[in-house]
Formats: structure tokens, C-alpha cells, sequence
């Protein structure tokens, strides 16, 4: 479907993303101006629906797009060879904030597109988090010591338990360091070190010592 698009020189290709991904992250969905996308890349509205047919396989397209660049940032990265899962979450999450720092228009997409995509598109959108979630979960629960946790704990729910709540926290220092991008990654070592603190409290709740 999009293989003219696609066939387009890189220049234009990214002068047409860029214009959208602009536009669907400043405004979400619903309110954003197709009129404006045309004009920033410089191409008319026929040519747009041209590439894509509409604006919700536009929108589709913008959100395949930003989980690809996403993911492949993610496997830029290698976890180190700890058994110990909040080890490895304290990395995840640190490496999280950073991946949001560097793309913030495609990480409010993808989690306005999670949380607020219309009904029709939003079995679509969830499977497409489910296909990112297969290619790059396993290697964070890969060679896990399950033995750590604490007898009677069931470890799937507590590994569910652990993934929302760094979401959540995630979220958190995000608004926090809303418009003040450039202090989130001076603040690293702090945020690190926070990271720890609240994952001892988890663990002590978790594990057997």
C-alpha cells in the first residue's frame, strides 16, 4: 500500500515524516491538520492520500515508523550479563529516559496512540506494542534467576507488577522534565540512583534475602 512512498527519494521521504510527526505529536490524532502536514512538506493534500490513502493509514504508517526507529535504538543497547531482573529494569528504565530524550515527537505519539487512539484503530495499535514487545521483552527476562524470589511469590505477577511500575515512573520524571529536556540527562546519576532506591523497596517485598 505504501510502496510509492516508499519508492521516494530519502530526502523526501524524511521531509514528509518529519512534517507528520510534527503535527500528529503536537496536536494527537484527532486534532491534527493534514493541511498542515501538506504545507510543511511542501506537497499537496491529492499527493498525501496519494502515499497513503488516508489519515488513519497515515497515522498507522507514522506509528509503525516511530516503534521501528524506537526499536532499533533499543537493540543499539546490550543489558549486562546480570541474572538479577531490577538490575536489569534499573537499566531498562534508565535506558527508556534516554531514548524518550532523544526522540520526544515519536515517544508522544507512541503513548498517545496507546492511550487515547480511537476505538477503530486501537486492536491495531495494541498489536503492533505486542509484536514490539515480542522482538525486544525476551531479551530483558532472558537467563533470569527466578530462584531469587521469594517462595509463595508468584513470579509473573510479579514481574507484571514490576513492568507497570516503571512505566509509571517512567511517566513521572517525563513530566517532570517536561520542557526541561536538556536537565533530565544531566540528572542521570540522580535519577539512577533513585531508580535503585525504589527498586530495593520492591525487592525487599520480592526476594527471599
Amino acid at each position: 500500500m505504501y510502496e510509492t512512498f516508499e519508492n521516494l527519494n530519502q530526502d523526501k521521504r524524511e521531509t514528509i515524516l518529519e512534517a507528520c510527526i510534527q503535527e500528529f505529536a503536537e496536536r494527537g490524532y484527532e486534532k491534527a491538520s493534514t493541511n498542515s502536514m501538506i504545507r510543511e512538506a511542501g506537497i499537496s493534500k491529492g499527493i498525501l492520500f496519494h502515499y497513503f490513502g488516508n489519515k488513519r493509514s497515515l497515522f498507522l504508517y507514522i506509528v509503525d515508523y516511530c516503534l521501528q526507529t524506537i526499536v532499533e535504538e533499543y537493540n543499539k543497547y546490550s543489558l549486562t550479563e546480570t541474572r538479577d531482573i531490577f538490575k536489569r529494569l534499573i537499566e531498562l528504565g534508565v535506558l527508556k529516559l534516554k531514548i524518550n530524550h532523544a526522540y520526544p515527537e515519536m515517544s508522544k505519539i507512541l503513548l498517545e496512540a496507546l492511550l487515547n487512539s480511537p476505538e477503530d484503530m486501537r486492536l491495531v495499535i495494541e498489536s503492533k506494542y505486542s509484536r514490539f514487545s515480542k522482538e525486544y521483552m525476551p531479551i530483558l527476562f532472558q537467563d533470569i534467576d527466578y530462584s531469587m524470589f521469594r517462595k509463595g511469590v508468584n513470579t509473573a505477577k510479579a514481574i507484571e507488577t514490576l513492568m507497570l511500575f516503571i512505566e509509571a515512573l517512567s511517566q513521572k520524571y517525563l513530566k517532570d522534565y517536561e520542557g526541561k529536556q536538556e536537565d533530565l540527562l544531566q540528572d542521570i546519576d540522580k535519577i539512577m540512583d533513585e531508580y535503585y532506591e525504589y527498586m530495593e523497596i520492591l525487592k525487599y517485598g520480592m526476594y527471599s534475602s
